[in-house]
């Protein structure tokens, strides 16, 4: 898993994706197109840059914005674990496991997600999940963009397999 610093801000702009860390210097001007209202030009910091799925456009497209959900619930759950604060249920564990040894494909996370086990529609991990699918349709299983799920399920696959 990649961690980048987080930059000292002193009062510079954040990064239109993510809002903790200052666009990168020399960074290109993103558009944004909303549903409603004109479109702006936007700065991304570094990790932004180089991880959202839609890296290759000069605008930012609705599976960035679902990345960087991913990305950051995926981040704090990691660190909830390795602190003790978050447990996750022993269906969820199994179905890490299963998710970790799947080759990811949309229908494949798509199938996974529509499992009506309720404890793990109680729990936390499948809002990390549920943005993949969406983020599969428009880069590849091994993507980098895909990182902080998969590293998030590799951790918890390892404890199921024990």
């Amino acid at each position: 898993m990649t961690c980048y610093p987080h930059l000292p801000s002193a009062g510079a702009a954040t990064c239109d994706l993510c809002h903790d860390r200052r666009p990168a210097a020399g960074a290109p001007v993103l558009t944004v197109r909303p549903p409603l209202g004109p479109q702006r030009q936007v700065r991304l910091c570094t990790p932004c840059s180089e991880d959202r799925p839609g890296r290759r456009r000069r605008e930012l497209i609705e599976e960035d914005f679902s990345w960087q959900v991913m990305a950051r619930q995926a981040h704090d759950l990691a660190d909830a674990y390795a602190a003790g604060r978050w447990l996750p249920y022993e269906d969820e564990h199994r179905w890490a496991l299963g998710l970790a040894r799947t080759y990811w494909t949309r229908p494949a996370l798509e199938a996974a997600l529509r499992d009506p086990n309720p404890y793990l529609r109680a729990g936390r991990l499948v809002r990390v999940v549920e943005p993949l699918p969406r983020i599969l349709g428009v880069v590849g299983a091994g993507d980098r963009a895909l990182r902080p799920a998969q590293a998030l399920l590799d951790t918890l696959a390892v404890r199921s397999a024990r």
